[in-house]
């Protein structure tokens, strides 16, 4: 073999990691509006990472370094409480931004952020990407949106944590979890992610035995069932009922 062919596989290895990834980010909406002549800066920029389950990506109180995009698997976002306890505070899949409020305030990461499974991401330093908010004024917008979405997000889990019974906070995090995790299939909405006891527990702010009993409750009514360990809306009119009466 000639002594370049391994470095031309490399290169050409590279260049199609690239153009994977940039299909990725081209489908997230904090980049549409840049500009198309724009992208091959972008993607000189682009670091692909992977973590495997249960793996930090980065932990509360961290200084900022990257803003990440999930590519492939699902990442957690928690709060440790006083008691020690995780707080589970949203559940991210593919396409998803992790740490863009630390990244555009400076500031430390407020939240951990934990893979629920094997993860690839795509990172972005943090100095290159306020160097494309300097030159692109409309992506600072995008990220004020998001950023709103996700105060709604927490805004809503500390109130239901406030005040809410168990029942209705863990049909809460169904619903949710079927809005932005599900994919229809014949017997109803499927949760794209393996939800364990403690994972339901740690969203609802519960104990594991409390999850377990609601869950078992929800499962005879017919309003949800489990296929390999994932969890399928079944009815999901009834849980909207439970997730919204007073």
């Amino acid at each position: 073999m000639p002594p370049n062919d391994s470095a031309s596989r490399r290169t050409a290895s590279f260049e199609k990691l690239q153009v994977n990834m940039m299909q990725v980010v081209r489908t997230v909406p904090l980049f549409a509006s840049l500009r198309e002549e724009t992208w091959d800066e972008v993607a000189d920029k682009l670091i692909g990472l992977c973590y495997p389950r249960d793996a930090y990506l980065f932990f509360e109180g961290d200084q900022p370094e990257y803003l990440y995009i999930i590519w492939m698997g699902r990442i957690k976002l928690l709060r440790h409480s006083i008691d020690g306890r995780d707080v589970v505070l949203d559940v991210l899949g593919p396409e998803r931004l992790v740490g863009e409020l630390a990244v555009f305030e400076g500031a430390p990461y407020s939240q951990t952020a934990q893979a629920m499974e094997d993860v690839a991401v795509i990172a972005i330093t943090r100095q290159d990407y306020l160097e494309l908010l300097q030159r692109f004024p409309a992506l600072s917008l995008a990220v004020i949106n998001e950023l709103g979405r996700r105060l709604r997000v927490v805004n809503d889990l500390v109130q239901s944590l406030a005040v809410d019974r168990v029942e209705r906070r863990i049909a809460r995090a169904l619903l949710r979890l079927a809005h932005y995790n599900g994919s229809p299939t014949r017997d109803g909405t499927m949760i794209q992610m393996r939800l364990t006891r403690q994972d339901l527990a740690d969203m609802t702010g519960t104990t594991v035995e409390t999850a377990i009993r609601v869950m078992s409750r929800f499962r005879k009514a017919g309003w949800i069932t489990t296929q390999r360990g994932r969890v399928i809306i079944r009815q999901p009119a009834e849980l909207d009922t439970v997730a919204n009466q007073s």
